[in-house]
């Protein structure tokens, strides 16, 4: 059984109206007690896979187009204690990576399936004494889903990379690497290309983030190169990095101020090719202008000085012409517990995510959205109105989903952290134009969706999941 609805939107733009037509498929509940996570592994061919593990036992769930249920799948491996590191979705078939101890040694296998998980291909791609491998293995994906680095802890101050080519089918560079200037821990984030190079983000603490440290490493040549951007006596604070692989630029902003400590003044941004990056440079400074400050505060009772002290990026979405759109979001979170209380228990605290983190109240405003032209300037900001509250849940059913088209940009999200409430959008054309529009309600339907974890299906679809008492619902949006 499913639930398919269908809504009528009016959307106006200036100087012209246009209606369309969207349909919402809602999927059977499925159980998510005693299961330690799931995953949307998105559209292989005509079908919807759901990846379920529930620690010795992992399993797969097969929707079709209209999300009615149509099979279940359970994976037998060759060890009953096997960790799964990654799922890699690809258009007619996934990869699976993982791995287990055989003796004295981490195995680690690729497992190739159809869309109706039927095993095509698998092969075993390495083999590493335990000994060197100190930590579970954390990965990351190229854009195009090409590559798949996996990273873990060794040693002191060692790194064991591996990068594995998902159409090669074999892992074509792995090193362990020393870094004897900084630790492991250090490491803030991991960002592989669609052709294979590694870069790495490294906190320094010595320098008072006025400096941004950053490591490549090139696979095809086997060397390392250092680069840091100066903030010129300014403090960064948040930061996004990306790579642009169409035009092969690396790219970073992040929010500035003036004094380590004190409001946000605007935001930095840095872009250039891969081949001309240099070990110390200086990115852009953009003021924020008092109209997008004034603009944050309309209807709001808030402290005009630290109007963007709150701004947290969310996404880069880069421009074909080497422009980027710096999507933000206002976010703030206040503990409601005493810092000297930290010492308790809950008798559910070891199945509930939530418990270990309670007391917490988190505020989810704004959208800001920053066209930045090639350049290196603003082109134009705008401010998307929505406020979110939620107690104890870590956020998760806050925020919200940009899906892309070529037209347009669609900001979805919950009116409000509850159960019976609405979905809105905000779309936004090329020029910035922007027009709100409600999607559904969620009233009778009972459910409560998680945009912050939706995938994009199609140019024209999303799916997202809704949790409820340990319930599961895959929603389908298409326009």
């Amino acid at each position: 059984m499913y639930r398919k609805i269908t809504y009528l939107i009016l959307i106006l733009f200036t100087y012209s109206i246009t209606v369309f037509a969207q349909e919402v498929a809602i999927s059977d509940e499925l159980s998510i007690r005693n299961y330690f996570s799931y995953e949307l592994v998105g559209q292989i061919d005509d079908r919807i896979l759901v990846y379920r593990d529930k620690g010795f036992v992992k399993e797969m769930d097969v929707y079709n187009s209209e999300l009615e249920h149509t099979q279940f799948s359970e994976f037998i491996f060759e060890k009953k204690k096997t960790d799964v590191y990654t799922i890699v979705g690809q258009d007619t078939a996934f990869q699976m990576i993982y791995g287990y101890l055989d003796n004295d040694s981490l195995v680690i296998r690729m497992r190739e399936y159809d869309k109706v998980v039927r095993l095509i291909d698998s092969t075993t791609l390495t083999k590493i004494h335990k000994k060197e491998i100190k930590r579970r293995f954390n990965y990351a994906w190229s854009d195009n889903k090409s590559k798949v680095l996996l990273t873990s802890i060794t040693g002191d101050n060692l790194v064991r990379f591996i990068v594995y080519d998902c159409r090669l089918k074999r892992i074509t560079w792995q090193q362990t690497i020393l870094f004897e200037y900084t630790n492991y821990r250090d490491f803030e984030k991991f960002h592989i290309t669609d052709i294979g190079n590694i870069f790495l983000q490294i906190r320094d603490d010595g320098v008072e983030n006025e400096r941004l440290s950053y490591l490549l490493i090139n696979p095809f040549i086997n060397k390392q190169f250092d680069f840091q951007l100066e903030m010129n006596g300014r403090s960064y604070n948040d930061v996004y990095f990306t790579f642009d692989n169409k035009n092969r630029n690396v790219v970073v902003t992040g929010t500035y101020s003036e004094k380590r400590g004190k409001e946000i003044k605007g935001m930095f941004f840095y872009k250039k090719n891969i081949n001309e990056l240099e070990t110390l440079d200086v990115p852009s400074f953009l003021e924020f202008g008092s109209n997008l400050g004034e603009e944050i505060l309309q209807g709001k009772k808030r402290n005009r000085k630290r109007v963007f002290d709150d701004l947290e990026i969310q996404n880069i979405i880069l421009r074909n012409d080497g422009g980027a759109l710096v999507v933000c979001e206002i976010t703030k979170d206040y503990s409601r517990r005493s810092p000297y209380n930290t010492n308790y228990t809950t008798r559910d605290a070891r199945y509930s995510g939530y418990s270990r983190r309670g007391w917490v109240d988190y505020y989810n405003e704004d959208i800001v959205v920053l066209n930045i032209n090639p350049d290196i300037e603003f082109d134009w900001t705008k401010v998307l109105y929505k406020k979110q509250f939620s107690q104890d849940d870590d956020a998760v059913f806050s925020s919200f989903f940009v899906m892309k088209t070529p037209s347009r940009l669609r900001f979805i999200y919950n009116d409000d952290i509850r159960k019976n409430s609405t979905v809105s959008e905000y779309l936004m054309d090329p020029t910035g134009r922007i027009a709100r529009n409600s999607l559904l309600s969620t009233k009778y339907q009972d459910m409560k969706l998680r945009f912050g974890d939706a995938v994009q299906l199609s140019a024209n679809s999303i799916l997202v999941p809704s949790e409820k008492s340990y319930d599961l619902n895959l929603v389908k949006i298409t326009y």
